[in-house]
Formats: structure tokens, C-alpha cells, sequence
């Protein structure tokens, strides 16, 4: 390990970070652990650990249950257009809607993404080569669009550089 390495390594612990360097299979176990746990925290994985975690999370009911849905092409050309990102990947998200009847998909998602973390935070996540965040039950205060109510429930998602699910009351990710 050079130097550099090991400065930003100390660097993050001294912020209040940890690190951890496992293989593969411990590293997914504690993500799985994470999950069932209901616990919040954040991985950044390879993409080789992701795919191993994706294939034993995502199970075709649970993506039933999640409402776990392909981003359309017609919403990835606003999301380009409006937001500047020009590549989510694979991405998927559970849409739901508001009370009102408002639809809250993945624009709406990534909009209140740049307004709480700033654009060039959340284009670096889709832009990520190596990389995968994997968000294991955030915490999440959404607020509709359209008519600015607050919309409570989990909220999920999953692609190629950038995943997660939240539970909701009952927990729709398991």
C-alpha cells in the first residue's frame, strides 16, 4: 500500500470513518447483516462485491414487493436534459405517489439529490469506474414535487454505480 493510500485512508478515519478491507464474502455478509439489521450505513464496494450482493438481495418478489422498476427512456432523457446527467446505467427505482396522486420516480429522486448534496456530488456517484455505493437503509425525508407534501415510506433503488433500500412500516426490502 503507497502513501497516498494510507494518508486518505487516515484521513477518513480521523473524520469519524472506518475503513475495512475483507474478501468478498465477509463483505457481503455485513452488508446483509446491515439490511436485516435495519441499521443505516453506506458501502463503497467493487463492482464484482455489488453483483454478488445484488444477486442474493434482489429476488424477483422482493423486486415485485418493491415496485423495482427499469428508469423509461423518456425519464432518462429528462434527467439528462434537466439535471445534466448524461448515464445512469441500469438504474431502477420504486415509484410511488403522494396522496394527491403524484408521482415521485427516479428525476424526483435525483432532483432532491442536487438540492441536499449539490450536482457534482451526485453526478460522481454515476460516473464512479471502480465503485459502487451501496446505501443500506437511508433515511430519507421526501417531499412531493408538485404539491410539497411529505411523503412518508421506503424508498428504493438500485443500478450500476448507486443502491439502496429503505424500510418503510412494514419493511418492503428484507
Amino acid at each position: 500500500m503507497d502513501e497516498a493510500t494510507v494518508d486518505r485512508i487516515e484521513y477518513l478515519v480521523g473524520s469519524g470513518k472506518a475503513v475495512v478491507s475483507a474478501d468478498d464474502e465477509t463483505i457481503a455478509a455485513m452488508v446483509q447483516e446491515a439490511v436485516k439489521s435495519g441499521r443505516t450505513a453506506s458501502f463503497y464496494v467493487s463492482r464484482e462485491q455489488s453483483a454478488r450482493i445484488r444477486d442474493a438481495h434482489w429476488t424477483p418478489e422482493l423486486i415485485e414487493a418493491s415496485n423495482l422498476e427499469p428508469v423509461s427512456s423518456e425519464e432518462k432523457a429528462s434527467i439528462e436534459a434537466e439535471l445534466g446527467i448524461s448515464d445512469i446505467g441500469r438504474f431502477r427505482f420504486g415509484s410511488f405517489s403522494c396522496e394527491s396522486g403524484h408521482r415521485f420516480g427516479a428525476l424526483a429522486f435525483l432532483r432532491q439529490g442536487i438540492r441536499e448534496h449539490g450536482a457534482d456530488s451526485v453526478r460522481s456517484i454515476f460516473e464512479m469506474k471502480n465503485s459502487v455505493l451501496l446505501r443500506v437503509n437511508p433515511h430519507f425525508v421526501v417531499h412531493c414535487p408538485e404539491c410539497d407534501q411529505r411523503m412518508d415510506g421506503g424508498i428504493t433503488y438500485e443500478g450500476d454505480t448507486y443502491g439502496g433500500c429503505s424500510y418503510p412500516d412494514p419493511p418492503v426490502c428484507r
